[in-house]
């Protein structure tokens, strides 16, 4: 006579996060907004205080909301934000999944086509958010080589938030921003002052490009300031390239 395999029911905590989950979604809750408290969410649901303590935890991995304590304590929804993303990605360099290299080829698929991008879309208050923030990286150079490159490397991101696109903008944080901090932190004592005047630069000739709304200009800018950076990193940290992701880094050049 055949055996039956067991049927398991699933965790009731799963189905309090998972119909949670679908208010917030449907904008039942918005950001902002403190959604009902452990107390009355045991009562709404009929299950007990540690399924729904365990159904706001994965909420929050989740990044849907945000657990406070005190006077306001409770579960809040959250603005969207990449750090979920950033998560993963940082989880992937940590476990050495990912490298300098398959950042850069990334930001090569990307990053030249968003400035394109931009600069057919740009407003004057974007051109003049991008020459502040330089201005400031210049100033920071004075200060801080660090401080300098981290406000730097925001350049392509206040480009990307041009586009007015979350995925495009959430990306470019989660890639971009993230992954160049680790980089900076890997190499702060190996570029220079003139090495970092040299990035800023670039990226004040990709900002001319946006400025005077020449797309092509734009994209030709970034896709060499990309590989010249790749360049110039991949000989500081050699051992963060990868040989297949290195070959097709620098097809890019020829093209």
């Amino acid at each position: 006579m055949p055996g039956f395999k067991s049927l398991k029911k699933p965790l009731l905590s799963r189905e309090v996060e998972k119909q949670i989950k679908l208010s917030i979604l449907n904008g039942s809750y918005n950001a902002g907004e403190k959604i009902p408290s452990e107390r009355e969410l045991v009562d709404q649901f009929q299950v007990s205080r540690v399924t729904v303590r365990e159904a706001l935890r994965g909420l929050q991995q989740s990044g849907l909301v945000q657990i406070r304590r005190g006077r306001q304590a409770g579960a809040y929804v959250c603005e969207p934000d990449p750090s979920t993303i950033t998560e993963n990605f940082q989880n992937l360099i940590h476990m050495g999944k990912v490298n300098f290299a398959h950042l850069m080829e990334i930001r090569l698929y990307t990053e030249p086509d968003v400035a394109r991008s931009a600069a057919l879309h740009r407003t004057q208050d974007n051109v003049d958010t991008l020459v502040r923030l330089l201005d400031r990286a210049e100033a920071d150079l004075n200060v801080s080589r660090k401080k300098s490159r981290l406000t730097n490397v925001r350049f392509h991101y206040e480009v990307a938030k041009i586009l007015n696109n979350t995925i495009i903008t959430f990306l470019c944080e989660s890639i971009t921003q993230i992954y160049s901090a680790i980089i900076i932190e890997m190499t702060f004592t190996k570029l220079d002052k003139k090495g970092i005047a040299k990035l800023i630069l670039e990226h004040r000739s990709i900002l001319d490009a946006i400025a005077e709304k020449n797309p092509a200009a734009a994209f030709e800018r970034t896709k060499k300031h990309l590989i010249e950076t790749y360049y110039t990193y991949s000989n500081i940290i050699p051992d963060s390239c990868d040989e297949d992701v290195d070959k097709r880094i620098r097809s890019f050049a020829e093209i």
